[in-house]
């Protein structure tokens, strides 16, 4: 891995980033939190780029939720609200439009067909003491606890909430344009 330093002679700005694939994408490899500032500065400057975040110190503080979810664009959330409470629950929001504020609840098995058809690898989370910079970041966040698959952080609008995506590494390094080699990217 090398460092690439990048310069705008419009502004003057200098950036060194930690990796620049052939096809433009500035790749950030974090192994810590950083300022909402900094973070906001690098997303505007490289513009296109992905961060990849070393989630090994907080593993014990993560805990994926077991139950897949729709991808956040599917057409299933027009009528579906998904959230938490005693496993995966859901309401939708033509049986209730009279009555927003009292809402009829819904286990997320009686749907279980229709999720499975709009799932691709979603899924809640919890996260004990959440590095709060990730959820504000604009650019694509990777957590990569150090197994096959990196954890892409979602968002569900209306009402907003995080989940995250399994991705599998071999698919993401070999779709933009990568080798995957299991050494080298600290598969154990």
């Amino acid at each position: 891995m090398h460092e690439v330093v990048l310069f705008d002679e419009a502004t003057g700005e200098k950036h060194i980033a930690d990796l620049k694939t052939d096809r433009g994408m500035v790749i950030e490899i974090q192994h810590s939190a950083m300022p909402v500032e900094e973070l906001k500065a690098r997303e505007a400057f490289y513009k296109h780029m992905i961060w990849i975040v070393d989630g090994r110190p907080f593993r014990t503080q993560f805990e994926l939720r077991p139950e897949p979810l729709p991808h956040p664009d599917s057409q299933l959330l027009d009528d579906v609200v998904f959230f938490e409470g005693l496993g995966t629950v859901f309401w939708r929001r033509s049986e209730n439009e009279a009555n927003p504020a009292m809402v009829l609840m819904h286990k997320a098995e009686e749907i279980g067909s229709q999720i499975q058809e709009h799932y691709q690898g979603h899924h809640f989370f919890k996260w004990k003491r959440p590095r709060e910079v990730w959820l504000q970041a604009t650019a694509p966040v990777l957590i990569d606890f150090g197994g096959h698959e990196v954890y892409r952080i979602c968002e569900y609008q209306n009402p907003s909430r995080h989940c995250v995506q399994l991705i599998q590494k071999r698919a993401l390094i070999e779709k933009n344009g990568g080798s995957y080699n299991e050494s080298s990217i600290g598969v154990k």
